[in-house]
């Protein structure tokens, strides 16, 4: 429904254009004939304060040719500083992330939490479905360092760009491998600065909401040789938690009657899902003849502690547990973390005379700042190793053999995680003008240095610290018991550990741990033993990119249309990471976190790229213009070996109203550094997550009919699990690189039409300016590479008739009790992926004689988007599913009178439906709500600039209804298919986590207009 209306709020406005002008006067003619996105090129926040140079040739996103004007032959979308800030935008990231143009889950700081590519805090931005490696990110045309920590950085890291430098964004929504590289497989973004101006000015950005602020001074100078520009900004965010969002307060179990699932994580029972958290474990205890149930408070032999036992309703569901209640957590645990950002830019230009060879010329510098500084509260880490029975703090001894005990963890451990970043670019060039010809040198050397810090606790010497006994004064001391040691290890039962442990001998500084009370469940053990087992660990990821590039262009020949141009250039790369985790990480001692080697590696990168534009016919009946631009790249990886690429693209107007746009084009690229040279990273995911696991017991309510049920009971029969198997093992999750992957290639088709009539010549009394654009795209993805999630691997492969599906050979054999051994989420090419779908822009304006009104909507809707680990599989179907919705849009109304402008802003985000039969491991599922609906969010907004062009007030309210991300039903075995869902709303998925929030921007130029 919101969809409908979404649309129909588009074409009321352009009614209400057109309707308005029936009741004015005829507006004189417009000059600005430009198509849909070139329309929104403005200057800045100060309007003409900071005005733009004159410049001969220009040369737009998409091409290396020179133009003497913006072209609407290449599907463009431009974003403004100014449209930005109206919108209540001030970061690169959020402008990015929140436009109609992100489709597929993008990374942002709502991943607390999570494993994710360049580490925790790092944003990025994927076109077209695809994920951000597949979009490349240029600042004035030029490659920018990937950014990050932990060893999967690769991608750009949008925080590290100070905004108020940023005149423009371009967005290339087109494969451009051939033009600007490898990476530019579903599009470019080309963040452009502002440059060459006489102005001092400050700015001061405010929200009402998650202490935001920033202030920012950019200064700049000419002169008669040159100029010199300068940037500073800081800000600081957060944190925002949990308990502060009432979507957020109580991760619930949602059902599709708008009811709650009547468990005992239920919040009408008083329980948050997951908020049951310090009680005892206990394995093999005999209830029958021997009467050990404890009361219904669960204070088990008189210690004060509960211990694990259920009581099940008529639909199987447990609905009374004992357990310590976990308050804490939903206070302490940040729903968006707090970030510090500070910020530089600096470039200039001076005029050179290289004499009568190479001419005049110029050089020119630019250098770049950034430092990200956050903070992630985290809650406490659930602490469960198991405790032999010979140990005497184990109340159940023989009768109840190994226990473990369930703690909260709150003061034995700081759960934060602490994370900086630095990111610094220097890029030194010429470039000057030789007859008919153009060329330029260009230098450029940044890289990032990433640091990760955390408190963890030994899996050595919490082992040690749970092998006790009693000393002859009868307090608790260590003793040197392998066997005790070996049910502590670890997760319990790791060798590695043992070893480890057998070969330093003795710890003369080890303390005894006592977990069975009731303070030491709740997480308050002595300090000195919390101390004992945990350590602070430092990781530091560094990431070096050296460029050097040298292009020429000019003009080749005449046309009887026009001038033929081209372009021939050299490009050579070189990359480096070497990502370098704790000693603790690297032998895979850190308990209940997962376990890194040092990931090492470098790449060379040749490249030899050509570019042709032939103006074929012109000024012709029906062939006002027809060119074909054509380009091609070798290129060459020192890590993987050669190939080329190449795009064709023809443009064809008939007249000045109408313009046919069409590519071809392919791509390729290799593996990125992390992608082949990855240590193992070891984790481990619950044991729950096994798909055979209770899967006989009527709570789990498995359908017997089910593939999952047939593949059990086959295991089974075969001995490979034993009867009334329940597991008791996590599962080892493995994640590495992978030296045998193939190269990515693809092919991408791309068809526009743009339509920019002139209303005044036909309809005069309308006085509207319309400009219309469409255009589809097709992208094909051969050994596209790719990770699946380990529940993701297990669910196909179980879901499969006799475990036929592919992803079955990513899974380990299971123990001799029957437990998996480990799965593997390794990276490994994808045999299909392909994204297809359309883009619509729309603008209209129309002049009053009291002021301007114009209207915007960019609209894109994705028609599919599949993935198939091989040739032989049934492609997954992304779109419909969380975070791929079949509709985006954003809208804006604005209106333009005198010293004021007020601006109506919408953004909508389709709904999504994840379908029962994707979600993992439990036909229970099918009532869990699982269905997002359609969410638009308003934003209203003023700005004033005084006549003088000095100060500049813009405010506004964003999210003006206030409304709430859409909530899907959490289940313990994950609610998605295809995005992560934290706190009961899919994350990356363009949702508002803020709500209504005032904002505010002041700016004062010192020196005016």
């Amino acid at each position: 429904m919101k969809t409908v209306t979404w649309l129909a709020m588009a074409i009321a406005g352009l009614m209400l254009l057109s309707g308005s002008a029936l009741a004015q006067p005829p507006a004189a003619d417009a000059d600005d004939d430009q198509a849909v996105e070139e329309t929104t090129v403005q200057s800045s926040i100060l309007g003409d304060a900071i005005g733009e140079p004159v410049i001969d040739e220009i040369v737009i996103t998409g091409s290396r040719i020179r133009r003497d004007a913006y072209s609407d032959s290449l599907p463009l979308t431009v974003i403004t500083n100014e449209q930005a800030l109206l919108s209540g935008l001030d970061n690169v990231s959020e402008i990015l992330q929140g436009s109609a143009l992100a489709s597929g889950v993008q990374i942002d700081n709502t991943f607390t939490g999570f494993v994710v590519s360049g580490g925790p805090g790092a944003s990025t931005f994927g076109l077209r479905n695809l994920d951000a490696g597949r979009t490349l990110v240029l600042l004035n045309g030029r490659r920018f360092t990937a950014a990050g920590t932990r060893g999967q950085v690769s991608n750009v890291d949008l925080s590290s760009i100070p905004f108020i430098a940023v005149q423009r964004i371009e967005v290339l929504k087109d494969g451009a491998s051939s033009v600007y590289g490898a990476d530019a497989v579903a599009g470019v973004v080309n963040i452009i600065t502002r440059r060459r101006f006489d102005d001092f000015i400050v700015e001061v950005d405010w929200q009402d909401d998650a202490d935001y602020g920033a202030v920012s001074m950019l200064w700049g100078q000419t002169f008669d040789r040159g100029y010199i520009d300068f940037a500073l900004e800081t800000s600081k965010f957060g944190p925002v938690k949990r308990f502060e969002r009432e979507f957020s307060t109580c991760s619930e179990r949602q059902l599709t009657n708008g009811e709650l699932h009547p468990s005992l994580f239920a919040p009408t029972a008083g329980r948050c899902f997951g908020s049951i958290n310090g009680y005892a474990d206990v394995y093999g205890i005999a209830r029958t003849p021997i009467s050990l149930i404890p009361d219904n408070s669960g204070n088990l032999f008189g210690l004060g502690i509960p211990w694990r036992q259920a009581t099940y309703g008529p639909d199987g569901g447990r609905i009374v547990e004992t357990g310590f209640r976990d308050d804490r957590n939903w206070v302490d645990e940040d729903l968006l973390p707090q970030r510090e950002l500070v910020q530089l830019y600096s470039d200039g230009l001076l005029d050179l005379d290289l004499g009568d060879v190479l001419g005049a010329a110029s050089a020119t510098y630019e250098f770049y700042f950034s430092r990200r500084e956050d903070v992630f509260g985290g809650v406490h880490r659930q602490f469960f190793p198991f405790v032999h029975p010979n140990n005497p703090t184990n109340p159940f001894g023989v009768v109840g053999g190994v226990a473990r005990p369930i703690v909260m963890s709150y003061d034995m451990l700081d759960p934060d995680t602490h994370v900086e970043n630095d990111v610094t670019a220097l890029n030194l060039g010429f470039d000057g003008d030789r007859g008919d010809f153009s060329w330029d040198v260009n230098v450029g050397y940044s890289w990032s240095r990433g640091g990760w810090s955390y408190d963890s606790w030994l899996k050595d010497k919490v082992a040690r610290s749970l092998s006790s006994g009693v000393a002859p004064d009868g307090s608790l001391q260590c003793v040197f018991d392998p066997l005790q040691m070996y049910y502590a290890s670890g997760s319990g039962f790791e060798d590695a550990v043992l070893n480890r442990i057998l070969s330093e001998g003795l710890d003369p500084s080890c303390v005894p741990l006592d977990l069975f009370n009731a303070r030491a469940i709740r997480g308050g053990v002595d300090r000195s033993a919390a101390d004992y087992i945990s350590e602070i660990q430092h990781l530091e990821t560094d990431y070096d990119l050296l460029t050097a590039t040298f292009n020429l262009e000019g003009r080749l020949f005449d046309m009887p249309a026009g001038e033929a141009r081209g372009v021939l250039g050299l490009e050579w790369r070189s990359r480096e990471l070497d990502d370098r985790p704790s000693m603790a990480s690297v032998n895979d001692n850190q308990w209940g976190f997962t376990g890194a080697g040092r990931t090492q590696g470098d790449d060379r990168v040749s490249e030899v790229y050509g570019e042709v534009e032939l103006p074929l016919l012109g000024g012709r009946p029906w062939v006002e213009e027809l060119t074909l631009n054509t380009s091609y790249r070798w290129t060459d990886y020192s890590s993987y070996g050669d190939d080329t690429t190449w795009r064709a693209l023809l443009n064809y107007a008939p007249n000045t109203t109408f313009r046919l746009r069409a590519s071809l084009g392919t791509s390729f690229r290799a593996p990125a550094i992390y992608e082949l040279f990855l240590a193992n990273q070891t984790g481990f995911a619950s044991a729950s997550i096994d798909p055979c696991n209770n899967y006989r017991d009527p709570a789990s309510d498995i359908d017997s009919g089910s593939e999952r049920f047939k593949n059990c009971a086959r295991l089974e029969e075969q001995g490979v699990i034993p009867p009334g198997y329940a597991a008791t093992s996590s599962v080892n999750v493995i994640t590495g690189g992978n030296l045998d992957l193939k190269a990515e290639t693809s092919k991408s088709k791309t068809v526009g039409l743009v339509v920019t009539p002139d209303l005044a010549d036909y309809i005069p009394v309308l006085g509207v300016d319309l400009s219309l654009a469409f255009d589809y795209y097709d992208i094909d993805l051969n050994n596209s590479i790719s990770r699946l999630g380990a529940g993701t691997v297990l669910s196909r492969c179980y879901s499969s008739a006799n475990f036929t599906a592919p992803e079955c050979a990513l899974i380990g054999d299971r123990t001799q009790s029957g437990d998996l051994s480990f799965v593997n989420s390794s990276f490994v090419n994808v045999a299909v992926e392909g994204s297809r779908g359309f883009d619509i822009s729309l603008r209209t304006d129309r002049e009053f004689g009291f002021g301007d009104l114009s209207f915007d909507v960019l609209a894109t809707r994705v028609l599919g988007y599949e993935y198939g680990l091989t040739g032989d599989s049934d492609p997954f179907q992304y779109i419909g599913h969380h975070a791929y919705p079949k509709w985006r849009g954003e809208a804006d109304l604005r209106f333009d009178w005198r010293d004021y402008t007020l601006t109506w802003s919408m953004d909508y985000v389709g709904s999504t439906d994840e379908e029962p039969v994707y979600e993992l491991f439990s036909d229970r599922s099918v009532t869990n709500l699982h269905k997002a609906d359609g969410t638009l969010y308003h934003t209203l907004s003023a700005r004033f600039v005084d006549p003088n062009g000095r100060f500049v007030l813009v405010a506004g309210i964003i999210n003006l209804l206030d409304d709430e991300p859409p909530r899907v039903g959490w289940a313990a075995w994950g609610p998605s298919a295809t995005a992560p869902v934290n706190f009961n709303i899919p994350i990356g998925a363009g949702y508002d986590y803020l709500g209504r929030r005032l904002f505010a921007s002041v700016s004062y130029s010192f020196t005016g207009p």
